[in-house]
Order: C-alpha cells, then sequence, then structure tokens
C-alpha cells in the first residue's frame, strides 16, 4: 500500500482527479453487479428430480462417462 501511496503523489493534480473519477466508476461497476446468491442462474435445475443430490448426480456421471473419457 505504501508504495501505491509514494506513487501518487508523484502525479499531477489533473492526472490523480482522472484516477480518482476511474476509481469511482469502478466501484459504481462493482456495486451493480447481481451478487451471486441472487443470480437468475442460481437454482435453474431445483425442480430436476434426479439433481436432488448435486454430489451424488456428478459422481454417477463421473463414474459412467470418465472412464471412457481416459
Amino acid at each position: 500500500m505504501q508504495d501505491i501511496l509514494k506513487a501518487l503523489e508523484t502525479l499531477t493534480d489533473n492526472e490523480l482527479e482522472t484516477l480518482i473519477e476511474r476509481a469511482e466508476e469502478i466501484l459504481r461497476e462493482r456495486l451493480a453487479k447481481v451478487p451471486l446468491r441472487e443470480d437468475p442462474a442460481i437454482g435453474m435445475w431445483k425442480d430436476r428430480k434426479d439433481m436432488k443430490d448435486s454430489a451424488a448426480w456428478v459422481r454417477k456421471l463421473r463414474q459412467s462417462a470418465w472412464p471412457d473419457r481416459v
């Protein structure tokens, strides 16, 4: 962090202002992103009966498909 602060001290007022504006844009973009829990893809297979136990489903898939690939 100290290195960043030292580098900031070397910027002109205009460069520092531009950097701050860009940092604010980045922060707004991050805050605007949908949290993972609210992403529509999460839970899209919740009604599938064959995937109630996802770990068992993946294990079964790996046992049936992976030996053929190796």
